[in-house]
C-alpha cells in the first residue's frame, strides 16, 4: 500500500460509491444501460480506482472526456467498454481502434481520417457513437438531414462500427423540464428520421445524472452518470426523494501546529485577519495547491472536535490558519495532530461540497474537480483503508 507523509488526503467510500450506483440501477427501468462518467480524475475522485469499482459493479460503459484519459485507464488493466465523450483528433484514431476505446464522431475530416486509416491486422474496426446537437450549442450535428446524411456516409466506411448516437440535455437539472423535453424531442425526431431509412443503430442515449432522476423516460437507452455516482445532486431542484444519495467523497487534515497568541497578532499573508486576546490558532498542512481555493479566505469553515470552526487569515500555497476558541475547553484544548474535516461530516457536524460551493460562488463539480493530485486520495471499505494512491510518491 502505498504511504503518505503528511496529514492532507482525501478520503473516498467505495461502500457509498457502490450504493449510489445500486441506487440508480434500482430506480432506473431494467433494460436500461448505465455509463459512469470518470472524466476529470473521475470528478476528483480518482479515476482508475474508481473506474475498476464501476467495473466490477457491471457497469456497461465508462466515459471519459478524451483520448488520454482512456489511456490512463486502459493502460491500467480496464477492460470495460470505454467512450470518449470529446473530440478525438485524427493523430489517435488508430490508437482508439486497437485498445478498443470507441470515439464520439461529429466532423466530416475525422470521418476522411478513418476512412484513410490502414486495416487492422485482424479485422478491427474503430468504434463510434455519432453525437447531435439539440441545444446544447456544444458538439454535435445539427438537426435530422445533417445527422441522416453524415450517419449514411459513415456506414459506408469498412473500417467503422457504428455503436451508437447520443445527445445532451443542457437543462436536466432544472424543475421547468420544457427545454429538456424539447430537446428530446428533437433527438427523437433524428432518431424517427433514421428509422425511416432503414437505419436502427445498438444504442441511443440522451441522460445524465439529473435526467436519470428526474425524467428517465427521457434517457433513451442508456443513462450518462456523473456528478450523481459520487453522492453529490446534479442541483437544488431535482426530486431528491427518487434516489438517495450519498457523499463519496470527504476531505480530511490534521493540525500541525497549534498556539495562543496575543491580542492584534496577524495572521497570515497581508494580515487580514488580527487575532483577539489569547486566541487559539490552528495551522493545517493544505493550501490553495491542494485545491483549497484563497478565495475561500474569509468564507471557509472546518471541523474540529465536531465544531464548525473558521479559517482565519488567508489561504497560503500549502497551509491554512484556523480558530479553535470555539472547539475544546480550557480543561481540554485542541491540540496538534486532531483531526480536521474541510469537507465531509465529523460526528454530527457536516460541511457539503455545495456550501463549499456557495461561498466561491460556483457548483460542487468544480470543488471536487479542483483537488490537486497531490492530495493523495484514500479509498476505504467497511470503514477500513483498501487502497491508496499518492501519485507524487508514485507516479
Amino acid at each position: 500500500m502505498e504511504s503518505y507523509y503528511r496529514p492532507t488526503r482525501a478520503e473516498i467510500s467505495l461502500d457509498a460509491l457502490r450504493s449510489n450506483l445500486e441506487a440508480y440501477r434500482r430506480a432506473l427501468p431494467k433494460e436500461t444501460r448505465m455509463l459512469a462518467s470518470v472524466k476529470a480524475n473521475a470528478y476528483g475522485h480518482g479515476a482508475v480506482e474508481i473506474a475498476k469499482e464501476a467495473e466490477a459493479f457491471g457497469i456497461d460503459y465508462l466515459g471519459v472526456a478524451f483520448l488520454d484519459e482512456a489511456l490512463q485507464l486502459r493502460g491500467a488493466g480496464i477492460r470495460a467498454p470505454i467512450l470518449v465523450l470529446g473530440f478525438v483528433p485524427a493523430d489517435g484514431l488508430e490508437l482508439a481502434r486497437d485498445l478498443d476505446i470507441t470515439i464520439t464522431l461529429f466532423r466530416e475530416d475525422i470521418l476522411e481520417a478513418i476512412e484513410a486509416l490502414p486495416p487492422h491486422a485482424e479485422g478491427k474496426r474503430l468504434k463510434a457513437h455519432i453525437k447531435v446537437d439539440t441545444g446544447m450549442g456544444r458538439l454535435g450535428l445539427l438537426g435530422a438531414g445533417e445527422a441522416a446524411a453524415f450517419i449514411g456516409r459513415a456506414m459506408r466506411v469498412p473500417g467503422l462500427e457504428l455503436e451508437g448516437m447520443f445527445t445532451h440535455y443542457a437543462r436536466a437539472d432544472e424543475a421547468d423540464k420544457s427545454y429538456t423535453e424539447l430537446q428530446y424531442r428533437r433527438f427523437g425526431e433524428v432518431v424517427k428520421h433514421l428509422e425511416s431509412r432503414g437505419v436502427r443503430l445498438p444504442l441511443i442515449h440522451a441522460a445524465n445524472s439529473a435526467a436519470g432522476i428526474d425524467t428517465p423516460e427521457w434517457a433513451c437507452g442508456m443513462v450518462r452518470i456523473g456528478i450523481g455516482m459520487y453522492g453529490l445532486y446534479p442541483s437544488e431542484e431535482v426530486n431528491r426523494t427518487r434516489i438517495a444519495l450519498e457523499p463519496v467523497l470527504s476531505l480530511k487534515t490534521e493540525t500541525v501546529m497549534v498556539k495562543n497568541v496575543p491580542e492584534g497578532w496577524g495572521i497570515s499573508y497581508g494580515t487580514r485577519y488580527f487575532a483577539k486576546d489569547g486566541e487559539r490558532i490552528g495551522t493545517l498542512p493544505i493550501g490553495y495547491a491542494d485545491g483549497f481555493s484563497r478565495m475561500l479566505t474569509g468564507k471557509a469553515h472546518a471541523l474540529v472536535r465536531g465544531v464548525k470552526v473558521p479559517v482565519r487569515g488567508t489561504i497560503c500555497m500549502d497551509q491554512c490558519m484556523i480558530g479553535l476558541d470555539d472547539a475544546g475547553s480550557p480543561d481540554s484544548p485542541v491540540g496538534c495532530g486532531e483531526e480536521v474535516v474541510l469537507i465531509g461530516r465529523q460526528g454530527d457536524a457536516v460541511i457539503t461540497a455545495d456550501e463549499v460551493a456557495a461561498q466561491l460562488g460556483t457548483i460542487h463539480y468544480e470543488v471536487t474537480c479542483m483537488l490537486n493530485a497531490r492530495v493523495p486520495r484514500v479509498y476505504k471499505r467497511s470503514g477500513q483503508i483498501a487502497i491508496v494512491r499518492n501519485p507524487i510518491v508514485r507516479p
